[in-house]
């Protein structure tokens, strides 16, 4: 039987403030979607320590450019997908009025409509999952240009960037 869902974690969005988990279910061994759940401030952020806290939800189609040869495994492959970013997360802002430090809260709501490329690779139920993307980006900003998924350059621009990698379990 092919091996058809996956599900994975986002290890590097444990240090940038949020936990990022991703289940992926393959219609074939050359299409699959994925769904990305975000908690925005459950996590460590070591980037801006602005004590983020909010939601991130992810949505793509997956076409795998270059499946696996496997006959028992619809995951792997080199592929292409596009992918809508939707977050909203409110975050403390570090200001400083007349040489005192105080902390304002902001709030960001964010979309990208991402064009991205990675390679999955399924060892037995192992799945390590590696990615990049560029898209255009709108909604209100942040002063920290991390939106919890991708960063925009330039800082005040349209121009959303992502990359990453993801570890889970396939089944």
């Amino acid at each position: 039987m092919a091996k058809r869902n996956d599900f994975k974690v986002t290890l590097l969005s444990l240090g940038s403030g949020s936990t990022r988990l991703t289940f992926e279910h393959a219609f074939n061994s050359l299409n699959s979607a994925e769904l990305t759940l975000g908690i925005v401030g459950l996590g460590w952020d070591w980037m801006n320590e602005s004590h983020p806290g909010g939601l991130l939800v992810k949505l793509a189609f997956k076409w795998r450019v270059i499946p696996s040869k496997a006959l028992d495994n619809w995951l792997a492959g080199f592929y292409v997908k596009p992918e809508f970013v939707w977050a909203q997360f409110r975050y403390d802002n570090p200001r400083v009025d007349g040489g005192a430090a105080s902390k304002c809260p902001e709030s960001t709501l964010q979309m990208a409509l991402l064009a991205e490329c990675g390679y999955q690779i399924v060892w037995n139920w192992f799945v390590f999952d590696v990615y990049t993307g560029l898209g255009p980006s709108f909604g209100t900003g942040n002063l920290n240009n991390y939106y919890h998924s991708f960063m925009l350059f330039p800082d005040d621009g349209w121009l959303a960037f992502t990359a990453g990698f993801r570890v889970g379990v396939a089944f």
